[in-house]
């Protein structure tokens, strides 16, 4: 039975960031927690734009997870598939951002240890799990190592068979990664194989496509047949089959843009499973990340989709 729109497939973590803006880690001694990764900011926004939507994850069998779980949930996120792994810690983020924008993260998700998200491939998803939802979401966090990867690409295909859209972002952390530049290109390439939809950034785009020229030709043979390509003040541009067009960024004052990508992430495919035309949805998903940057870190921030609407339709 379909019950959710989305189920998406990927990390969530604790991040703790200053209170006060621009204060970095040598001196703040205030700190929020906000429930965070990049799978869990895109399931807040989605939620927050009406989406039904799942997160299929694991956390650690700690206080820590179950705040995480029991956070998200309030958020609207079905957390019925997000399970605690036995002898796990939840994994920790500080993350600050200075004046400019600029953005400094630290990671505590240590292998064997806390990293409960590398548990998944024990107990995968189930055909009837992915038969809840319309589309199946996931991102490079799970498709980093085996057995993680192979299980994650295996479960992309069988959405995809079972008749759902799929959705991949790459969101590429260098730093996670302990393979060759070479295998690092090609696991990104199999994910993107199996998307309908690829959301990445201009940088991520020249790393998959070998070319500092990107064009939607390029783009689309990769496999996707909506792909966004965000460079953040510049906009965003988005291709389809006969389509390349640029899409420009709201201006706004920026108060908080961690998580940016995300929420545009969010934009675009709440407007794509809303019957949007791929240009339209990213428009949609521009104002999404504009409403989300110019408010403060809380999650209850997050734009809803009459907000996104009045804002894109003026």
């Amino acid at each position: 039975m379909t019950d959710l729109d989305v189920l998406a497939l990927g990390s969530a973590l604790v991040e703790l960031t200053p209170t006060e803006l621009g204060a970095n880690l040598t001196i703040a001694d205030r700190y929020e927690a906000l429930p965070s990764g990049a799978t869990a900011n895109f399931c807040v926004a989605l939620a927050k734009l009406g989406i039904r939507v799942g997160l299929a994850t694991r956390v650690g069998d700690d206080e820590l997870g179950q705040w995480l779980r029991a956070k998200l949930s309030g958020y609207g996120v079905d957390m019925s598939l997000a399970l605690s792994v036995r002898d796990q810690l939840t994994p920790v983020s500080f993350c600050w951002m200075d004046q400019d924008g600029a953005k400094t993260f630290f990671f505590y998700r240590f292998p064997g240890y806390s990293d409960p998200i590398a548990e998944f491939a024990q107990q995968p998803l189930t055909d009837d799990d992915l038969r809840r939802a319309r589309l199946l979401d996931f991102s490079e966090a799970v498709v980093r190592a085996e057995p993680l990867r192979s299980v994650s690409l295996e479960m992309a295909r069988r959405a995809r068979a079972l008749g759902l859209r799929v959705c991949y972002a790459l969101n590429y952390r260098s730093g996670a990664w302990r393979e060759p530049m070479e295998t690092i290109v090609n696991v990104q390439r199999r994910a993107l194989a199996l998307a309908d939809v690829a959301v990445m950034n201009r940088e991520e785009a020249m790393l998959v496509t070998g070319t500092d020229e990107v064009s939607a030709g390029v783009l689309l043979d990769l496999g996707p047949s909506v792909v966004a390509v965000t460079a953040g003040a510049e906009g965003a541009w988005i291709a389809a089959p006969g389509l390349w067009e640029h899409v420009a960024a709201c201006p706004v004052e920026v108060r908080y843009d961690i998580g940016a990508g995300d929420t545009f992430h969010a934009g675009l495919v709440a407007g794509l499973l809303r019957g949007l035309g791929p240009v339209e949805a990213g428009r949609c998903a521009s104002c999404t990340a504009a409403l989300r940057i110019c408010r403060t870190a809380e999650m209850s921030c997050l734009p809803t989709w009459e907000e996104v609407l009045a804002l894109a339709r003026p």
